[in-house]
């Protein structure tokens, strides 16, 4: 049970320390200008990609897809929620200050990030040969190929 919650909640908290760190960078360094805070969002959201990618590789390689689209969304939910009620208290905000319309936007946005990510690691693996049912396929093919034999007339 361990083996598989662990790393799903390792996913989550990786999501909520980037969101916490730029929030925190944010706010520490002064940031006031729209076009560094856009930037320092983009790069934000491009870390949590990768590291979301690369999870998703990772477990194509192991799991079925959907056991790594279960696991990836439970992760990106958890790292969402936890970004959007928690995350603004390392900006020096408090959760809602924004409006309502805004969290349920920024939740909406964590799970279509993950969700690309997700499909981009996992159409990777895929594309190579290297996810789960691929590889059990090809063993399948190399137990059960027989030679041809030559027909005799």
């Amino acid at each position: 049970m361990k083996q598989r919650w662990l790393p799903v909640g390792l996913l989550a908290l990786a999501m909520f320390l980037v969101n916490c760190l730029a929030r925190f960078i944010s706010w520490k360094a002064g940031i006031a200008n729209e076009n560094t805070q856009n930037k320092l969002g983009i790069i934000g959201v491009l870390a949590v990609a990768v590291v979301i990618i690369v999870m998703s590789v990772r477990w194509s390689i192991r799991y079925p897809f959907p056991r790594v689209f279960g696991d990836v969304i439970l992760a990106v939910s958890i790292g969402a929620l936890l970004s959007v009620f928690v995350g603004p208290f390392a900006g020096g905000m408090k959760p809602f200050s924004e409006s309502l319309e805004f969290t349920v936007y920024e939740i909406l946005l964590f799970l279509a990030i993950g969700l690309v990510a997700m499909f981009v690691g996992f159409m990777a693996v895929t594309a190579l040969g290297k996810d789960w049912k691929s590889r059990g396929l090809k063993r399948y093919e190399q137990r059960y190929r027989h030679p041809r034999r030559a027909v005799r007339g």
